[in-house]
């Protein structure tokens, strides 16, 4: 929705037969082949598991039909351009993928998609277990379905205790405004400085993460601070708000409150943050998502089963303070069907079996991300070994989500060259807000579609 987002499971569907299309593979013999290309996330290692048990269960269901499960390396970004790269023709277009919310408008766009309400209609599943508020998550702007939506997400800030402790901070830790978070910050540079005392990502290396987890989490704690003004349909030009968000990154890095800048530009810094950092006692804060915990759960490849106790986790306060007093960012990532696959019904039923109970159960508790399924959200293996999920789940009343239209992927690159300049130190707030507020017509559609505040 996002992630680092911090790096997420990726389903590819393409029909293998010498480069041709899914009707040419099936003529010349007779089956059926869907191959589900999947990110490899070593902190994630049940994504495989659930893909191959729906492999299992679909098979065994759908004779004369064969997954083939293949795992590509590599962050969200190179994701991302692998996907683009797929879906620059209908011969090599995967049939399903797995896509993050604020990708999909623009391939509804660009007529990569296929809406898939003729099928949900059929499936009792999608009436009965799934909230409106997740279905929003996969909704064009035409109206139509356009994905399964398989998580959804919150974001906080998570503290390691015994920091604190050397610090002489408080624990539990509320903090009430972006001062506050700044005062402790400062605090354990003071009193425990071989720990980074505040880590976020600010730069162009982690895409997406540094806009929703970093720049949106402040912009939408400003007063009114939004992207998107949609009263007037038009994006935000900047102004004080921007500024105020860049200043909170500006402060981090002269203050040497963050990471050094080689770990700032660092691929890996959520590994180095919760595989290194946390479980050595050498970072303070972290500004990150509820699926943190999933590094540090014995299915890892780096278990840590003392993060219950020994970190801390509490709500990201707007900025001075303002009602409602806590803000968080929401996406998450659905199961989408390309436009261009020949066998549509095929593979909205392998999306139905990778989105049933028994799967999406063990999609949610591995990653740590949000259920989006209620039976999945009731049952008690849901929040078994993560205490954090009850608060992360209930961040959803002061939660905002991404303007997922078209524009938006070309809005957050714009984000992201303000946050770099400014962590950097190349621009100040306000010489980074200008550029933006230069650049932002060109990436959504001309000055009529903007608004100045």
């Amino acid at each position: 929705m996002t992630r680092r987002l911090a790096g997420s499971l990726l389903l590819l569907t393409a029909l293998t037969a010498a480069g041709c299309g899914g009707g040419a593979a099936e003529e010349a013999s007779g089956t059926k082949e869907l191959e589900v290309l999947y990110k490899v996330e070593p902190t994630w290692p049940h994504l495989e598991k659930m893909l191959t048990d729906a492999k299992k269960q679909y098979e065994s269901s759908h004779p004369g039909v064969t997954i083939k499960l293949t795992g590509v390396q590599g962050n969200n970004e190179a994701y991302y351009t692998k996907l683009a790269l797929l879906n620059r023709s209908a011969d090599s277009a995967p049939d399903i993928y797995y896509h993050d919310t604020f990708q999909v408008n623009a391939d509804v766009a660009a007529g990569k998609l296929a809406p898939l309400d003729e099928y949900l209609t059929k499936w009792p599943d999608w009436s009965s277990q799934f909230p409106d508020s997740v279905k929003e998550a996969a909704k064009g702007a035409d109206g139509k379905i356009y994905g399964v939506p398989i998580s959804t997400d919150t974001r906080g800030l998570w503290y390691h205790k015994d920091v604190f402790a050397k610090a002489g901070l408080p624990v539990p830790w509320e903090p009430k405004t972006w001062n506050d978070v700044l005062t402790a910050a400062r605090t354990i540079k003071q009193k425990v400085p071989d720990a980074v005392p505040f880590s976020m990502y600010s730069t162009k290396i982690h895409g997406e993460a540094s806009t929703m987890q970093g720049f949106e989490m402040l912009l939408y704690g400003t007063p009114g601070g939004t992207l998107y003004d949609s009263a007037q349909q038009k994006w935000v030009s900047g102004g004080k708000n921007f500024t105020d968000a860049l200043t909170f990154i500006h402060t981090i890095y002269r203050e040497e409150l963050g990471p050094r800048q080689a770990d700032a530009h660092n691929a890996k810094l959520a590994d180095k943050v919760n595989h290194e950092w946390f479980p050595a006692g050498k970072v303070g804060i972290s500004l990150d998502g509820a699926w943190t915990p999933s590094a540090w759960k014995d299915t890892s490849t780096k278990p840590w089963p003392a993060w219950q106790e020994k970190i801390g986790w509490t709500a990201m306060p707007t900025q001075n303070g303002e009602e409602p007093g806590a803000v968080s960012m929401s996406g998450g990532w659905v199961m989408a069907m390309s436009s261009y696959t020949k066998l549509k019904q095929e593979a909205f039923d392998f999306i139905t079996v990778a989105m049933n109970k028994e799967n999406a159960m063990t999609y949610s508790v591995s990653t740590g991300d949000l259920a989006v399924r209620k039976d999945v959200a009731a049952d008690p293996k849901y929040t078994a070994d993560n205490p954090s999920v009850k608060f992360f789940t209930e961040l959803a009343e002061v939660t905002h989500y991404r303007p997922a239209y078209e524009a938006y992927p070309k809005v957050s690159a714009q984000i992201q060259e303000a946050m770099e300049a400014v962590t950097t130190g190349s621009q100040t707030p306000e010489e980074a807000t200008a550029a933006y507020a230069k650049a932002l017509p060109g990436a959504v559609g001309g000055p009529d579609k903007v608004v100045a505040k």
